[in-house]
């Protein structure tokens, strides 16, 4: 399998994950909410949540509706990150939450000496929650 191919499927897996975490009942926003929202259909939507190409005018379409560490989700692998244009108040207190409960929750998955595949996915989870506040309150604008 060639770099492309197996980048392609890392960001067509990122994206099934996304749309299972954001997109849905009892998530972020259900899939009629986010196709009234951005005016994507919502059987697009259904076919992007399964893996079919999202173009990148989409992502970015999209990134409106969606918190920050949703679209992080599919940039990762090319070692990026969503940042805004212009930097709002930086939210230090918010930061410094945000990263404690990472700690705690750490604590928690080692405390029986091994972090079980769930906990991995809570944990990763969270981390892209913290790496999003923390890019923004690290950018220079």
């Amino acid at each position: 399998m060639s770099a492309d191919s197996r980048f392609g499927c890392d960001i067509a897996e990122r994206q099934i994950t996304m749309f299972a975490m954001f997109v849905g009942d009892g998530v972020f926003t259900s899939r009629a909410a986010l196709s009234r929202a951005s005016g994507i259909p919502t059987s697009t939507l259904k076919s992007y949540a399964a893996g079919a190409a999202m173009p990148f005018h989409t992502v970015l379409a999209l990134a409106k509706f969606l918190p920050r560490e949703a679209i992080n989700m599919l940039s990762e692998p090319a070692g990026m990150r969503l940042v805004d244009v212009q930097q709002t108040d930086a939210c230090w207190d918010e930061a410094a939450a945000l990263a404690s409960g990472l700690v705690a929750e750490i604590c928690v998955a080692r405390s029986d000496g091994v972090i079980n595949h769930i906990e991995r996915a809570s944990l990763r989870a969270r981390a892209r929650t913290v790496t999003a506040v923390l890019s923004d309150l690290t950018e220079e604008n």
